[in-house]
């Protein structure tokens, strides 16, 4: 019995469509295989198993006790296959929560400063890093950094579409965003904490905080949530609270008359539309045109436009 034959009995016993006469002759063909069968055995979901013996018990009802007893010896043997797998993932799973998971546990591990390090973020694939920017250098350390706007020579573009946003660009060297997936990844366990950092043309420094930071999954377009804010800034994100993110090809705001990402030329949790735009134009300070720079309202207002800026987050204790 090969791959595909394989599949097809064991979708076609879940569904009830497999007769006594077509059963035994593949069945019995399928047992002389099954040595060789159990080396690939994460072909099989447990979930099917378990199908098929639900299904056993069911065909057992009308007497068909020799096709049952052919496929129970089948089961029977592949069972210990299944369970070999079945403890490889337990071993991936446990090698892979002893490994960084962020730039808190990082910092835990001894380490300070800031730069590139790499995380892991994905249960059951423990080699599989991701480079993270790390700060261990303000507010206890332990930050991960997710976005980056600065005022050097080579300056990234903000305005890019909703794949962008997703996978993330940029350099972590200079101006960058992590991605919304991985956003997701990181706050989608436990609680979590806001940082944002903002510098001003003429050299003075903000910062808000909040207590409480996750954003959703792709199906809910990455929706935000964001709240208990402290600090020097002023609050111009909780207006922004339960928001789904928004670029100029995928317009989720909540704006009846305007693409908020397309006039504001950024990717953000816009309502209708912005309290901050902190993924804006990035003009320098003082600027007469139509709301799109840098901004941060309950500070410096939304005529100008701020030179750097700094999102980052980490687990709350």
């Amino acid at each position: 019995m090969d791959q595909m034959g394989a599949k097809t009995l064991v979708v076609r016993l879940t569904s009830g469509n497999y007769s006594q006469a077509e059963a035994t002759q593949p069945v019995r063909r399928g047992r002389e295989e099954v040595g060789r069968e159990e080396r690939d055995t994460a072909r099989y979901n447990p979930t099917y198993i378990a199908s098929c013996l639900s299904r056993c018990d069911q065909i057992e009802e009308s007497n068909n006790s020799a096709f049952i007893e052919v496929l129970r010896e089948v089961m029977q043997e592949l069972k210990p296959a299944m369970q070999q797998c079945q403890n490889q993932n337990s071993h991936r799973d446990r090698e892979w929560q002893w490994r960084p998971r962020h730039c808190l546990d990082l910092l835990g591990e001894g380490d300070s400063g800031r730069g590139v390090r790499q995380v892991y973020l994905f249960p059951g694939r423990p080699q599989e890093g991701v480079d993270v920017l790390c700060d261990h250098t303000i507010d206890n350390g332990g930050w991960t950094i997710f976005q980056h706007r600065t005022n050097l020579s080579t300056r990234e573009n903000f305005t890019r579409p909703w794949i962008d946003y997703v996978q993330g660009f940029g350099n972590m060297s200079g101006e960058f965003w992590q991605g919304l997936e991985d956003l997701h990844l990181f706050t989608s366990w436990g609680q979590h904490e806001l940082r944002i950092d903002l510098t001003d043309y003429e050299g003075e420094q903000r910062w808000a905080k909040y207590t409480n930071f996750d954003v959703g999954p792709t199906q809910d377009q990455y929706r935000i949530h964001v709240s208990g804010y402290n600090g020097t800034a002023g609050d111009s994100m909780t207006y922004h609270n339960n928001q789904q993110f928004s670029t100029y090809d995928a317009d989720h705001d909540t704006s009846s008359s305007t693409n908020c990402a397309q006039k504001y030329m950024g990717g953000w949790w816009y309502q209708s539309c912005h309290d901050s735009n902190l993924n804006g134009f990035q003009y320098e300070g003082n600027h007469t045109s139509n709301v799109e720079g840098i901004n941060w309202y309950h500070w410096k207002g939304t005529y100008y436009s701020l030179m750097n800026t700094t999102m980052m987050f980490r687990p709350r204790a």
